[in-house]
């Protein structure tokens, strides 16, 4: 049960101490995590949903990000209220989201096998929806700095439906409800690639990791911090109790609820002209509390 945690740690603090040291750069995981989301987690997904044994009552999992999403975005609306726009909208992208893609993969796989790849995989559509959706349009509305036309609506929609980890989910699910299977080569590819996305994932996270965050604790964060995971917490022993799924599946979905906020929040604040520290702090604090949290967690459930 610990193994997992400790190798992901470790894989964290490899990154970390390779950017002290000086052989990269944490700009470096800039490029690093773009192969992460457009080849290697593709890949991971492709390999894992197109064999998955998919079941009826495991279409519910797709809802459960969204559904946070909105009740962290309406709690947010109330606690932010009085802030000025600079610091609502970035808090407010804060409250929506989940790190599945660069965090929770690694993890459910140690600890759960295909398991937690597939619910991970299932969960993360309805994730895509609350971060290229509603986190963007709420960053968009409250942005500091209005470059170009607003994208909407309709233009938030385009990309979220032309990104390569969506696609893959799409052809994955038509792949696997028509009853066809990949050809061997393609697995045999697709196999070397999902292998580097767990080493590639940790070493991202090392590079982002940073603890010069306090000053930002002043700035709302303190009050994210507390409608995330009380917003987390609450949900998922609601989900715990409601949900008509395995026990196996039902401890993922609770893990999830408290994973770290969503990378995207990064450059999202960088296009709208928001404080990239106090994001980068966001992302970093959220990080190392949920790592903890999900090992506690999964020792309790």
């Amino acid at each position: 049960m610990h193994i997992p945690f400790l190798l992901s740690l470790s894989g964290i603090l490899l990154g970390y101490f390779l950017k002290r040291i000086g052989l990269v750069k944490g700009e470096d995981s800039a490029p690093l995590s773009r192969i992460v989301m457009n080849v290697t987690l593709p890949a991971l997904i492709l390999l894992t949903l197109t064999d998955a044994h998919l079941k009826r009552e495991l279409i519910i999992l797709p809802l459960i990000p969204i559904v946070i999403g909105i009740l962290g975005y309406g709690a947010g609306l109330f606690l932010f209220r009085k802030l000025p726009p600079e610091q609502k909208g970035v808090l407010l992208m804060g409250t929506m989201g989940l790190n599945l893609g660069l965090f929770a993969y690694p993890l459910f796989r140690g600890l759960f096998g295909d398991t937690g790849v597939e619910v991970a995989a299932l969960l993360d559509v309805g994730n895509a929806v609350a971060i290229f959706g509603l986190c963007y349009l709420a960053g968009e509305r409250y942005a500091p700095v209005q470059s170009g036309e607003k994208r909407g609506v309709a233009g938030v929609l385009k990309v979220f439906l032309t990104s390569v980890p969506f696609m893959s989910y799409v052809v994955s699910l038509v792949v696997n409800l028509a009853g066809l299977r990949l050809p061997e080569f393609l697995i045999s590819w697709l196999t070397i690639l999902s292998h580097a996305n767990q080493f590639l994932v940790l070493i991202v996270l090392g590079l982002v990791l940073s603890f010069d965050w306090r000053h930002h604790l002043s700035k709302g964060l303190i009050m994210l911090l507390l409608l995330r995971y009380s917003l987390a917490l609450a949900a998922g022993f609601i989900f715990w109790n409601i949900l008509p799924l395995d026990y196996l599946i039902r401890k993922i979905v609770v893990l999830s609820l408290v994973l770290p906020t969503g990378f995207s929040i990064v450059p999202f604040s960088i296009d709208f002209g928001y404080d990239r520290d106090s994001a980068g702090a966001m992302m970093n604090i959220t990080l190392i509390v949920s790592f903890f949290m999900m090992w506690g967690l999964t020792i309790l459930l």
